[in-house]
């Protein structure tokens, strides 16, 4: 696995192509269960990197966030509507690092299918599914134009030397 660098100063849109999609992308292969924890927070962000009417990022509501993030994941794919991924996904892994009620967790190479309902009546995601919906809401959010004045135009990270 090739090591991406990361330092310097950093745009948001950089930070998305880096991070969200070639960091996640990598962990999704190596570390599969974690990759869903990582998801879950760039969901948060990217519904962060919409919320165009709060210039700090730190300002800006979490749930009100993961909201806007999902509703990125739902024009990808309706039937994410139909979870709650935010108390099932987001806050289970932030809180236990375990999913709640509602949702399986699985990879490709277990044969099981994305958004098949397993015997318990859980929701299956697979990662790499999962993976791939997420990376095409992130190339949404990179090609959206912001206002030059708005915070996705501005340093978002600042590391290394």
């Amino acid at each position: 696995m090739e090591t991406i660098k990361i330092e310097g100063n950093m745009m948001p849109k950089e930070f998305i192509q880096k991070v969200l999609i070639d960091e996640i992308g990598q962990i999704t292969k190596a570390n599969p269960y974690l990759s869903f924890t990582l998801i879950a927070i760039g969901i948060e962000f990217l519904g962060k990197c919409l919320l165009t009417n709060c210039k700090n990022w730190h300002d800006i509501n979490p749930s009100k966030a993961f909201n806007k993030g999902v509703e990125l994941l739902i024009q990808e794919d309706s039937r994410y509507e139909k979870l709650n991924l935010k108390s099932s996904l987001r806050d289970g892994f932030a809180h236990t690092l375990l999913p709640k009620f509602g949702i399986s967790l699985s990879e490709e190479k277990h044969g099981e299918e994305h958004f098949s309902i397993n015997s318990r009546g859980k929701t299956i995601l697979v990662v790499e599914v999962f993976y791939h919906d997420f990376v095409k809401c992130c190339k949404t959010v990179l090609e959206r134009k912001f206002a030059a004045d708005d915070k996705m135009n501005m340093q978002f990270l600042n590391l290394g030397k």
